[in-house]
């Protein structure tokens, strides 16, 4: 007698633990991202390149755009350094059990293994301790939010076995009027059985429901921005109710001393978006007072779902003052898509900015749906030398086998299969003991997103491509708690972009080239300061210029980008402390053809903090203004021509309690 059991099937059971551990305990909120009432963003970054806790974010670049690109689409998230598919937004991964996501580009990636062209956004879990903690906060605000959350580490065999659940559920108020309400659970486990192993296993997900949608998008007839419009007023159509989208993610990760100095870790992870009820709303040909025609696009439920992991040796072995470090790692991903069937509904000509009353549209016929499978595997080796007082160095290279078929239920079945071969390498070399050079590349494989909604394939996922990055750059230690990194970076990629039949496809190669400058420390007692700046010049070559589809500046990215974060609180005011952040965006190209700019646009935030303990229990109450002087402006996603107002100004008051 044999016995069968598929490699799903067993994933399903090992997280059946984890899932039987999460404690749903439930307060009215909107905040899905746990933070300590202790935790300070500002206070705790190292450079000002990228750094997440809880709903907090600063620095120059995200898990969404970094250097232009965005980490997430290429496949770049790490969990615990382990390669990890995510498949939800952002709101929908960083729970209760995440403690923080640091953004891994130039010197904070040199000796990071098997760095990636587009940058690593690194997540690392909060784990439970030895002691019972209670958390739990309230907030009102933005807009019409509130709400509040529950968080709980217990340790179940001390010094063996801790969980950590949390969970979160109310009304979200979003940018221009739209809102959602919805359940926000997550439960971790963290296993120590011996000294020199350890396994951690979580389940988390967000089932986002009764929302009013978002915001329309907005396309114009000419070379001519939108007009302004009231941003506190959703004008969409308010049909479009109900549950509509669940998102999961999932994962068990085991680590242990294997023989000597190794190191032996694996991750395994599942991540998945169920699109339950989808209404796209675009305004097309809007002329300059506002009025353009209403398109209503609708589609059958679409879903993404993928398995994803790593296993990875690592030998450390120290002579003196040299360290030797060897990696052997092997990583893969297997993903569903479906996608397609859409129809679109013009109800006529209406204004923006105005509210539609209108009925649900009938007479929508769905087309069959598209499937797109990948299978991507990669396995490679990588050494770090690290000499003290002197520098590092870094080589790796890496087998790729990349397998993508889209069946799109007709004649039309599209194979691409590529098996290339990946390297990187780093040098860092310490001048003095305040100067440290650095200069890197790396080659990859990497993922291009999917069609936006303007196009004739939306949702569509692209196939992964070849990217490279160079990149170098200095840092100086003014002082031991200040400290300036400058750097210049190239990085290459192809470029994507709606053809002459609005296909969204691959029409070139597009390359960008910076300066990014950090600047961050604590200048004086009380007072933390986060700076950065970019410069960027974006390019594109090849059909897509030649074919006059786009100009050679590539629109929607900005080319400076200038951010100062603030914190002063110093001793005596006794746990009190203020908080500012500037942002500046230069002006920057809104269509492909170059011929209309979106003016530079400089958005203020401030806030105050409170910080107190009562007997044993600690907490902070925080009020925070974002964008102080109400500023207008508009973003475009790059050549999507696709228009979106910045949020205007709002106010949001936070408390937050811990015991």
């Amino acid at each position: 007698m044999s016995l069968r059991i598929s490699v799903p099937t067993i994933v399903k059971v090992a997280f059946v633990h984890v899932a039987l551990g999460a404690i749903a305990i439930v307060l009215p909120t909107s905040v899905a991202n746990a933070q300590r009432a202790s935790e300070n963003v500002v206070t705790s970054a190292q450079d000002a390149f990228g750094t997440t806790i809880g709903d907090d974010s600063i620095g120059l670049y995200s898990a969404t755009d970094a250097r232009g690109f965005s980490p997430r689409d290429a496949g770049n998230t790490r969990i615990e350094g382990l390669f990890f598919d995510q498949q939800t937004m952002s709101f929908g991964f960083a729970g209760q059990f995440a403690r923080s996501t640091t953004m891994r580009v130039g010197l904070s990636a040199q000796s990071y293994p098997f760095p990636a062209p587009t940058g690593i956004a690194d997540v690392r879990l909060r784990l439970p301790g030895d002691e019972v903690f209670i958390g739990g906060g309230a907030h009102v605000g933005p807009y019409g939010s509130y709400g509040g959350q529950l968080d709980l580490e217990v340790p179940i065999v001390r010094g063996k076995l801790g969980a950590v659940v949390g969970a979160a559920g109310g009304h979200t108020d979003m940018n221009l009027g739209g809102g959602f309400e919805y359940l926000d659970y997550s439960g971790l486990l963290h296993w120590t059985p011996t000294d020199d192993a350890e396994v951690i296993s979580f389940f988390q997900r967000s089932i986002p429901q009764n929302g009013t949608g978002t915001q329309p998008a907005v396309l114009t007839s000419g070379e001519f921005l939108p007009p302004k419009f009231d941003r506190s007023n959703f004008f969409g159509p308010d049909f479009h109710q109900g549950r509509y989208r669940i998102q999961t993610n999932m994962g068990v990760i085991g680590r242990t001393q294997a023989f000597g100095n190794w190191r032996l870790q694996a991750g395994l992870f599942r991540s998945t978006n169920d699109l339950k009820n989808f209404f796209f709303m675009l305004y097309s040909d809007t002329d300059s007072n506002g009025i353009g025609t209403l398109n209503i696009r609708t589609r059958p439920p679409a879903f993404i779902g993928s398995y994803s992991g790593e296993v990875r040796a690592s030998g450390v072995y120290t002579e003196g003052p040299r360290r030797h470090t060897l990696h052997f790692s092997a990583k893969g991903r297997a993903s569903k898509r479906t996608f397609g069937g859409d129809d679109t509904i013009s109800v006529g000509l209406y204004p923006i900015g105005q509210r539609i009353s209108i009925s649900k549209p009938e007479g929508f016929i769905f087309g069959p749906q598209s499937r797109d499978k990948v299978r991507h595997g990669q396995a490679g080796v990588s050494y770090v030398g690290q000499w003290r007082g002197v520098g590092e160095f870094s080589v790796g290279v890496q087998k790729a086998v990349y397998r993508r078929t889209v069946d799109q239920f007709g004649p039309t079945l599209t194979d691409t299969r590529t098996s290339p071969w990946l390297y990187n390498a780093t040098l860092a070399l310490q001048g003095t003991d305040k100067l440290t050079f650095y200069a890197s590349y790396t080659r990859g494989l990497e993922d291009a997103g999917v069609a936006p909604e303007s196009a004739a394939n939306p949702g569509e996922a692209l196939a992964a491509s070849l990217t490279e990055q160079v990149d170098a750059g200095v840092r100086y230690r003014f002082s031991p708690k200040v400290t300036l990194v400058a750097g210049v970076f190239q990085v290459d990629k192809p470029f994507f972009t709606r053809d002459a039949a609005n296909v969204f496809a691959r029409l070139g190669s597009l390359t960008h080239r910076g300066v990014e400058v950090s600047l961050s420390g604590n200048p004086i007692e009380g007072l933390t300061v986060v700076s950065g700046a970019v410069l960027l010049q974006a390019r594109v070559k090849g059909a897509a210029v030649t074919q006059g589809l786009v100009s050679e500046v590539s629109p929607g990215q900005t080319p400076v980008l200038l951010k100062l974060n603030t914190n002063y609180g110093p001793k005596a005011w006794h746990g009190f402390s203020l908080n500012g952040q500037v942002n500046f965006e230069g002006s920057h190209y809104a269509n492909r053809l170059n011929t209309s700019q979106i003016p530079s646009a400089t958005v203020v935030d401030l806030g105050a903090r409170y910080n107190f303990k009562i007997e044993d229990a600690s907490g902070s109450l925080r009020f925070d203004v974002r964008n102080v002087t109400n500023t207008f402006g508009w973003t475009v996603a790059g050549a999507s021509g696709l228009f979106t107002p910045r949020p205007p100004r709002v106010y949001v008051v936070r408390l937050a309690a811990e015991y």
